[in-house]
């Protein structure tokens, strides 16, 4: 019997300038790009990444991944400096297990 990968969700926040704009499309391009660049192929590989909610209006994102890659993405986020040639910070706020505990942090800590 094959035993299911457990998953990790993480929320961030987004700290932005004035008038920043970009869609999830370059998130993801960006992350990505960090990941490669720090870890290269061998860590991109084991990610299992995926993008669950993504709100520019709030300031926030919910991604899954890996249990097993879960430093490695919160690390890549944080070394990730600039979308689309302007400034950003994407500062982790929580890892949890489940969507259920992620999503009532996000209601607390999100206005």
């Amino acid at each position: 019997m094959v035993k299911r990968e457990r998953q990790r969700y993480i929320l961030f926040k987004f700290i932005k300038e004035e008038g920043t704009f970009f869609n999830k499309q370059d998130f993801l391009r960006e992350i990505w790009h960090s990941i490669w660049r720090y870890y290269g192929m061998r860590g991109a590989n084991k990610i299992g990444l995926w993008l669950l909610e993504f709100s520019l209006e709030e300031n926030y994102a919910i991604m899954r991944c890996s249990h097993k890659t879960k430093e490695i993405l919160i690390s890549a986020l944080t070394f990730l400096r600039e979308i689309n040639e302007r400034k950003i910070i994407i500062s982790p706020i929580k890892s949890s297990g489940t969507i259920r505990a992620i999503k009532k942090i996000k209601n607390l800590v999100i206005k």
